[in-house]
């Protein structure tokens, strides 16, 4: 497996992985309500461009393609971080970890789902408040965590 920086043409993979996480993983925590207004639709659209706002984007692919993905906004949040079950995401954080530190910041945040909590514990962010929110009408969780660099 190979870590390498985000290209426009990852685009329609990020997509479908992203879509896969929500519909297949989180679905054992959330509704099927929750997960289709989280993820309606593989939007191709909105991953074609991920890194013009500034975030740093990196993705795992071995030889089956892509297998997943993380973002690291210049402010240390982690935005989206979605693997399919293959072990990347040890490896993707380490990444970004490594480009957080080179980058001078000091603490990175997430806002992690139900899926994403216990990983990112694993790996020494510490859990905050519990966040609820409503999307399209329907109520969905997720909770704050942060980690000192």
């Amino acid at each position: 497996m190979q870590i390498r920086r985000y290209r426009p043409e990852d685009a329609g993979a990020l997509a479908q992985i992203f879509h896969a996480a929500v519909h297949e993983t989180a679905a054992l925590f959330y509704s099927p309500e929750q997960c289709a207004v989280w993820s309606p639709a593989p939007d191709v659209a909105k991953f074609s461009d991920r890194e013009a706002d500034g975030r740093s984007v990196w993705v795992a692919e071995g030889a089956v393609g892509v297998t997943g993905f993380i973002e690291l906004e210049p402010d240390g949040h982690i935005d989206c971080f979605y693997v399919h079950p293959r072990g990347a995401g040890r490896a993707l954080l380490a990444m970004l970890i490594a480009a957080a530190r080179e980058a001078g910041l000091s603490r990175l945040h997430v806002e992690a789902s139900e899926v994403a909590r216990p990983f990112f514990a694993r790996e020494g962010f510490v859990t905050g408040e519990r966040r609820d929110f409503v999307r399209s009408g329907v109520a969905l969780h997720n909770w704050a965590m942060s980690k000192t660099l």
